[in-house]
This record gives C-alpha cells, structure tokens and sequence, in this order.
C-alpha cells in the first residue's frame, strides 16, 4: 500500500504541555492513518500571531486553521486527516 502525502500540518503552541500532546496526537494519527505530512513546530509568537492564531495549541492542515485554544480529540484529528486524504 501507497502512503499518501498530505501536506503540510503545523502545530502552532509555545511548548507547553497541551502544545506537546496536541503535536504528539498529530504523529500518532498520521502513522495509524499512513500518511506523510511535513509536520512543524510553530513556538514563535509573532510567527503565531501572522497565522491568526489567538489562543494554543492550534493546528493547521495545508493552510486551513482546523482547531485553537484546545486538545482536540484524537479522533477529531484522524477524521480531519482522513477527510483531506480522501480528496488527494
């Protein structure tokens, strides 16, 4: 089976605890779901603040803010990454 690519997911938080579980959700649905994504790691506020972003941890997919100022779900992340699977 062929991984598909999804782009590029950044997780955007200053390192805090919830910042590290929302990124660590992030990996583990990807690997589950075999995708490749080019994830990054947005701490800078001001690199924040050009995103949009009020409140961390945020994620956001090719672009496309998903979530902010929450830990989502681990199922809530998986569905978003297998909605945007399906259209590549």
């Amino acid at each position: 089976m062929e991984t598909k690519v999804l782009g590029v997911v950044k997780v955007l938080g200053t390192g805090c605890p919830r910042c590290q579980e929302t990124k660590r959700l992030v990996i583990n649905a990807l690997a589950e779901l075999q995708l490749a994504a080019d994830v990054q790691e947005v701490k800078d506020p001001r690199e924040i603040a050009k995103h949009g972003v009020m409140f961390t941890p945020a994620i956001i997919i090719n672009n496309q803010l998903v979530s902010q100022g929450r830990v989502p779900t681990y199922d809530e992340v998986k569905k978003w990454f297998a909605e945007r699977a399906s259209k590549t």
